[in-house]
């Protein structure tokens, strides 16, 4: 009854941009809801490139790393990441059809559920993460102004307006609100970054030695590729949204730049204050009586995609049903809890694991459509690609482990204790990100062209017995 009556309240709000909803998150879309161009694509994606949460990332790599150590992994890693999300983009573009749809065609129902599963565990686990950062920052921020209320009070806030704008719809949305506020958020950038040069004394800290430990340089350009492919799982639907047109050009120009720009901040700056004080860094940027316009113009959008692309996740999983209203109003109840009860600071490296499952699972994608291409036929392999999908997860993980609860010591016992390998991999200038990609693309194009062989034979032998 209250959903219904939640239904009735958004048709009256606005029948034609809940109608819109509807429209962009089932099946291919009418050219009236795809309205980013080329400058849409790259505005779009240098938004959803920066984040407040890339400088805590940021300052993960130093001092381990030297001033100039960081940099050259920082844009490594930005363009490594940004790569192959561009490549999602561009598919989304091109195909106009949804991730789970295009899952679905090329590695069949199995592979459809697995994406389906990890990707709504992704945008309710990335929307609350970003809700909670922007929360936690802005009660900080208002607390110094004497205004009280806490972190649960700004969840509620900002999750009804990250609400609104998908309700208000996501291609009026994009166009009306992401594109034009991408000029925003470049300035924003420009501004920290004086700051970190004019405040903090970067000149003394780019002749600093580096400490040594963890992350090594290799591990820090996982890290920094794992930011930019959080993104991963929504590049697909925000994708389609425009024209293909050089889709995957800009959306690489504008994920790498914007990615590399605030990573960097954090490896200059916020070492300089506090990687958990984040209000501290916007109070002291000339800024920073703009706090909160700059909260909303760095988080929000990316919680509106991430939203967005929940409802379009479910849709396309179960085609049949009309789950858009109730998957951005549980998404976004999801969104508000998790943010006013979890602390977002101690959870970022399951998010980056969780983001690193979609770097094989893309593979595989592609890996299968490569081999059709050129097998010219060829039916989903075996168990939608879940194996080849497990080696290239398991093999990032050998490689580049992150420390999450429960996951780092189960991976630990089956490389070290079960199959006796070092734990990590500890080689020299191997990318656990580039390892996982090449082995679960290799792997399904093998599978996929090895089945559509067998199928062909069998229909030839199919057709030789059947001769008179």
């Amino acid at each position: 009854m209250a959903l219904a009556d939640a239904r009735r309240a958004a048709f009256t709000w606005g029948r034609i941009r809940f109608g819109e909803l509807e429209r962009t998150t089932a099946g291919a879309l009418d050219a009236s809801d795809r309205p980013l161009k080329e400058l849409g694509h790259l505005a779009l994606w240098a938004n959803l490139g920066a984040g407040l949460y890339l400088l805590v990332v940021g300052a993960w790599l130093t001092p381990a790393l030297s001033i100039p150590q960081a940099v050259a992994a920082t844009i490594i890693g930005a363009a490594l990441g940004a790569a192959i999300v561009a490549a999602a983009a561009n598919l989304g573009a091109k195909e106009n059809r949804s991730a789970v749809v295009l899952h679905r065609g090329a590695l069949g129902e199995s592979g459809a559920n697995l994406y389906g599963v990890l990707a709504c565990l992704r945008h309710l686990a990335f929307g609350t993460l970003l809700l909670g950062v922007v929360a936690d920052v802005a009660a900080s921020v208002m607390s110094r102004y004497g205004v009280a209320g806490g972190r649960p009070l700004w969840a509620v806030l900002l999750g009804l307006l990250v609400l609104l704008m998908v309700l208000a719809g996501p291609a009026t949305v994009a166009r009306r609100w992401l594109v034009p506020s991408a000029a925003l958020t470049f300035l924003i950038a420009i501004v920290f970054a004086y700051s970190a040069w004019s405040d903090f004394g970067v000149p003394a800290m780019l002749t600093r030695e580096p400490a040594g430990g963890w992350p090594g340089m290799t591990g820090a350009v996982d890290i920094v590729a794992a930011v930019a492919l959080v993104a991963l799982p929504v590049a697909t639907d925000v994708g389609r949204l425009g024209g293909a047109r050089r889709a995957g050009a800009v959306t690489f120009v504008g994920l790498a730049t914007m990615t590399a720009w605030f990573v960097l901040l954090g490896v200059i700056f916020v070492p300089a204050v506090d990687a958990r004080d984040l209000a501290g860094f916007l109070l002291a940027t000339p800024a920073g009586a703009l706090a909160l316009l700059l909260l909303a113009v760095l988080e929000l959008d990316a919680a509106f995609v991430s939203l967005y692309s929940l409802a379009t996740t479910l849709r396309g999983w179960a085609p049949k049903s009309n789950a858009a209203l109730p998957a951005v109003l549980g998404g976004a109840g999801v969104f508000v809890l998790g943010a006013a009860l979890l602390d977002p600071f101690a959870y970022g490296d399951t998010l980056l694991l969780l983001g690193a499952a979609f770097v094989p699972l893309f593979a595989v994608l592609l890996g299968a459509r490569a081999a059709r291409r050129w097998a010219g036929y060829g039916p989903p392999p075996p168990l939608g690609g879940l194996l080849a999908w497990a080696a290239g997860f398991l093999l990032y993980n050998w490689v580049s482990p992150l420390t999450v609860p429960a996951w780092t010591p189960a991976m630990s016992a089956l490389f070290h204790d079960f199959l006796r390998l070092p734990f990590p991999a500890g080689v020299p200038g191997l990318s656990a990100t580039a390892l996982a990609f090449a082995a679960a693309f290799i792997l399904s194009a093998g599978a996929t062209a090895f089945w559509a062989r067998r199928a062909v034979s069998m229909s030839d032998g199919l057709k030789a017995t059947s001769r008179p």
